[in-house]
């Protein structure tokens, strides 16, 4: 009977970032595992509770959810340190992309969207078995030079589910139409719907337009007032074509001059990727210019515009036409203001005008931080010992930037890791997607 299979989802006792803690299975960033749990009631399993390291063994099936590759860390960790029991672990999410560093830590890696899947998953670990279905990696039986899909839907969830905290999801979009090279959430999601991605409201109440400057170019109404966020990805016009972010600088100086000339001056955080393969000091340089070309033809103002540039570095991601590309071993926080500020401001601003001035995040990752992003989206078998030695280390997860950096140099080969792949060689050359992106890896 469904009914009997006890099936916990695992709730990790420590989370990589703060934010979770409270967000976790509250509002967004579980809201997938909610969908999971309800998709598995509809099928008859009703016997699902929350589980922790101090109870898992006593489930039949664990279920986790990876939203991030940071979920693994600490997956890993507590994984590690379960007591001895019979259950077996199924891993989802859009965290799951490469297995292979955790085969020993998971049973069942499912891929992509649970529907018409995750039953599978479950009934195959109550016997025992390989699960047939190609959208779910075995770990006794992976095979790389085999090949697998991630699971893709037609619709959006059509049913609402009640969160932890009592409000009501329902999935309002799937996968995005923008097409940037760079972007998982584009390659790995087959889009549902027609149009373009905006993040739920559920958890910002519509105050971040992603395609803000874009939107408007073409004629779409942005209320500038409320805009909180939005996306440049690129600080170049060079850079931004180059990962299909069709931005032009005059694009990015229209909008500059919109929002510096709006009724109420604040601050608007430009979501910007840093680091891409060929990107220069130069690319950098030209954000500031288009600043400063708007900003000279403005008047003087005592409340002015502010833009928060916060930079993630690139990361080369599984399934994407960028997948091959090589990343820049850079540790980036601070570099932006340190170099377009050049000496000229205090703390992290390099900018001030007439009506505009520019301040660069200081939460930018470091370099250590985006050595075990590649670990976990370009690691192999080999490193799956070293990975669960740094992830079970206190001393590691207490160390400074600089500490954590030469650790993970002393494990692992940074160079590969960081370097170039070819689709014969790209650890998850066995992971496809609705659309062949390796056609574009050359």
């Amino acid at each position: 009977m469904k009914s009997n299979i006890k099936i916990g989802v695992y709730v990790l006792s420590k989370y990589a970032k703060q934010t979770y803690v409270k967000e976790c299975y509250d509002v967004r960033i579980n809201a997938g595992m909610a969908v999971v749990v309800d998709i598995l009631k509809h099928n008859g399993y009703t016997n699902i509770e929350y589980a922790s390291s101090a109870n898992a063994h006593r489930f039949d099936v664990i279920l986790y959810s990876v939203t991030s590759d940071c979920d693994w860390w600490n997956f890993v960790a507590e994984r590690t340190v379960w007591q001895k029991g019979e259950c077996k672990v199924i891993v989802g999410g859009q965290g799951v992309l490469n297995v292979r560093p955790f085969l020993d830590v998971a049973d069942y890696f499912v891929l992509g969207r649970a529907e018409n899947v995750i039953h599978k998953a479950i009934a195959a670990a109550i016997n025992s078995e390989e699960c047939e279905d190609v959208h779910v990696i075995s770990s006794k039986t992976f095979d790389v030079d085999r090949t697998y899909h991630i699971n893709q839907v037609n619709a959006t969830y059509p049913y609402d589910i009640e969160l932890e905290n009592g409000k009501i999801y329902h999935e309002d979009t799937i996968g995005c139409n923008h097409r940037c090279l760079f972007c998982g959430y584009t390659w790995q999601r087959q889009q549902a719907k027609q149009e373009a991605f905006e993040y739920s409201g559920l958890w910002n109440g519509g105050a971040d337009r992603e395609r803000a400057m874009l939107d408007m170019h073409n004629g779409i109404e942005v209320d500038l007032t409320k805009l909180r966020t939005t996306a440049i990805d690129g600080l170049s016009e060079r850079i931004r074509f180059g990962v299909n972010k069709k931005i032009t600088r005059e694009i990015l100086r229209s909008f500059l001059d919109n929002l510096a000339r709006c009724e109420k001056p604040h601050q608007v955080k430009f979501y910007n990727i840093i680091g891409y393969p060929t990107e220069t000091t130069n690319d950098w340089f030209e954000f500031l210019e288009d600043i400063k070309t708007v900003d000279k033809e403005l008047a003087k103002q005592d409340k002015q515009t502010s833009i928060l540039l916060h930079s993630t570095p690139f990361r080369a991601m599984p399934a994407t036409p960028l997948a091959c590309k090589p990343m820049q071993y850079k540790n980036f926080r601070g570099q932006i203001a340190k170099v377009l500020g050049q000496g000229k401001y205090k703390g992290n601003i390099f900018y001030q005008g007439n009506a505009m001035w520019a301040v660069e995040s200081m939460a930018t990752e470091s370099l250590a931080t985006v050595v075990q992003s590649a670990i976990v989206w370009r690691g192999i078998e080999n490193d799956a010992d070293n990975l669960r030695r740094i992830a079970m280390s206190n001393k590691f997860k207490s160390a400074s930037a600089k500490v954590k950096q030469a650790t993970l140099e002393k494990y692992f080969d940074v160079n590969k890791l960081f370097g170039s792949f070819t689709a014969e060689t790209l650890p998850t050359r066995y992971l496809k997607t609705y659309c062949e992106v390796e056609k574009m890896w050359k």
